[in-house]
């Protein structure tokens, strides 16, 4: 190569350089001059062995924990931590399947303050929202780990998720459902509108909001939007590439806390079998969203080899309509994860703990779905 083309492609890698780290800023532009609230999981760290649980608190009873799941959304309580009182409002009937379990649980809708608590005793947010108050578990057919009960006590569980209607069979409803997103006040009297619907998930613990100096080591995702009512915005799941021992397929990705294990509906042509787990030795990677370069987003594991922190605790195969990954609670253990409810974003970012043999991120502005 001669000379004056080194110096024009030397000048070219530069000009490219500037134009990644200009569209890195970006991504993050819009959250400058936002706080967040840093939320720490009150029962300990992402583990196989335990769903994630905040602090919060209804009408008539004290402060307890909720299991926090991004793979629902709505809150279901049991009569004892909710005694609806002045100011809530009764909805009607209502259900919520979860589908992963096979649990039905059924009961009234209200809509009333939640109260969002750093630990037991430190309130640092209010949302209104709906919340079913249950009163009775029945079990799908071939539920997967359900009991029935009448009058069910110590349910105590927050969906926080999007995209969840139809995997959860509940009916549409305008009333918002997801109290990170639904923010009606905060405890430091500061205006609810420095705190932007969203939050960022860590391995430790939950932040209400999002900020430059949270988000800046993120790869974004664009969502695409559902059709809403005013004011109640939803969006599509995540776009994500898998590839199973080589075989590849496009479809959508549910980074899912209420579960250890993931599952996985293969693209056409694997030898996985439905009904089954994926056999030990399986590679499995996942880009978010594609394989394009430089990789926004990735990580890989092989099914049995569980040096891998990423690994979930077994892969079970479904047959969805469409290719679909449902990550696990695993997946926490790399990344740090966004939900950007107002812009139809999600976000990666690596954090750190894992070795970059098995994973990464490469910070920069959203991508296109």
């Amino acid at each position: 190569m001669s000379r004056p083309i080194e110096i024009l492609a030397a000048a070219l890698a530069l000009s490219l350089s500037s134009v990644a780290a200009s569209r890195a800023q970006e991504a993050w532009r819009g959250y400058e001059g936002h706080e967040a609230i840093e939320i720490p999981f009150a029962n300990g760290p992402i583990s196989l062995h335990h769903v994630p649980t905040v602090w919060l608190s209804l009408n008539g009873a004290r402060p307890r924990w909720f299991g926090m799941d991004t793979g629902s959304t709505g809150i279901v309580v049991s009569a004892e931590h909710f005694i609806p009182g002045s100011g809530d409002v009764a909805q009607g009937p209502g259900q919520l399947v979860y589908n992963s379990s096979g649990r039905v649980l059924s009961g009234e809708h209200w809509m009333t303050d939640v109260v969002i608590r750093h630990d037991e005793h430190t309130p640092v947010a209010t949302a209104r929202v709906q919340v079913l108050r249950v009163d009775r578990i029945t079990c799908l057919e071939h539920a997967r780990d359900c009991r029935p009960e009448a009058e069910p006590r110590n349910v105590a569980f927050m969906g926080v998720g999007f995209d969840r209607g139809s995997a959860q069979t509940t009916a549409s409803t305008t009333s918002p459902e997801n109290p990170f997103v639904s923010l009606v006040a905060l405890a430091s009297g500061r205006p609810v509108s420095s705190v932007r619907p969203g939050y960022v998930i860590t391995r430790t613990g939950v932040h209400l909001g999002m900020t430059p100096d949270l988000t800046r080591h993120m790869a974004f995702v664009k969502l695409t939007p559902k059709p809403h009512p005013p004011g109640v915005p939803d969006w599509n799941g995540a776009p994500m590439t898998v590839s199973v021992d080589g075989v590849t397929g496009r479809g959508t990705l549910l980074m899912d806390t209420g579960i250890n294990y993931m599952f996985l509906s293969p693209p056409a042509g694997t030898r996985l079998e439905h009904g089954r787990h994926a056999p030990d030795g399986t590679r499995i990677e996942l880009f978010m969203p594609d394989r394009q370069r430089p990789q926004p987003a990735f990580y890989e594991f092989r099914v049995g080899r569980n040096g891998n922190p990423l690994h979930p605790e077994r892969v079970e195969v479904v047959r969805d309509a469409t290719v679909f990954v449902n990550t696990g609670r695993m997946f926490l253990e790399g990344f740090d994860y966004l939900y950007d409810a107002v812009g139809g974003y999600v976000g990666y970012g690596w954090n750190g703990r894992v070795s970059h043999e098995y994973g990464g991120v490469t910070p920069g502005a959203p991508s296109a779905p």
